[in-house]
């Protein structure tokens, strides 16, 4: 009793912590995943266009877009879409939206955050998201201090509720100029589609990118990679504006 009683005492909330950190992995498998390397880095070199937004240039391998159907919204959302049923969303953010907007509004404690990580975690959207993505159930056990148990169960939920599309199927992490950032699924394995979120000084970008089931153009990695190759800033008399012109 006296042992139980001295373990429970050091140990009770880390392996209470412990125990539920695999029960989310069992409901939410994708907090499992963490950054990997990608495997593929091959880029595409079929006829493209070059598209220009919100103070951003790249290339996409795709040149069937359907300029009825394509649209900006908002000032920092742009939808394209293509004559093959493929859909490119592409968003734009500031170099801290999400430290400065969608942390303080949690539960997640920013003082115990920096104590734990030190400031890097605070520093960028970028250090954050690197964090979070690689905590995993296995980081959680009930030997480790208490207040560090709290913190990371704290970002395991937050992992599972914000996972983007694909992260069931892999989480690589990405590069693409001067942005770092995370790519979620894998192509080949995710019919539906993937997300790319990248970080940088200058801002945030997303690409969401949806395939149509059953489709004509079959999304690849390549193809991906030829965007993030061709990622690179432009001039702010461009922002906004969209260019067709072919590769």
């Amino acid at each position: 009793m006296v042992v139980c009683g001295t373990y429970l005492w050091l140990f009770g909330v880390q392996t209470f912590l412990a125990l539920e950190a695999r029960d989310i992995a069992r409901k939410t498998p994708v907090v499992k995943k963490a950054p990997l390397e990608l495997a593929d880095l091959s880029i595409s070199q079929a006829p493209g266009k070059r598209l220009s937004y919100f103070g951003y240039e790249f290339e996409v391998p795709w040149d069937d877009i359907d300029e009825a159907k394509s649209q900006i919204i908002g000032g920092n959302k742009a939808i394209v879409v293509f004559r093959s049923g493929n859909v490119l969303s592409v968003w734009s953010g500031s170099p801290h939206e999400f430290v400065d907007t969608v942390l303080p509004s949690g539960k997640i404690d920013r003082e115990t955050l920096r104590q734990i990580y030190g400031d890097e975690a605070l520093q960028s959207d970028y250090e954050f998201h690197r964090i979070l993505l690689e905590t995993t159930p296995d980081t959680i056990t009930p030997f480790i201090s208490k207040r560090r148990a709290i913190s990371l169960s704290m970002l395991l939920i937050m992992k599972a509720i914000s996972a983007p599309r694909g992260a069931e199927t892999g989480i690589f992490a990405v590069h693409a100029g001067a942005f770092k950032g995370f790519q979620f699924g894998q192509p080949q394995s995710s019919p539906t589609g993937i997300s790319v979120e990248l970080f940088a000084d200058s801002g945030s970008l997303s690409f969401i990118i949806g395939q149509k089931k059953n489709g004509s153009t079959i999304i690849s990695q390549p193809d991906i990679n030829r965007i993030l190759e061709t990622l690179h800033t432009v001039p702010a008399k461009t922002v906004a504006l969209n260019k067709t012109e072919p590769n």
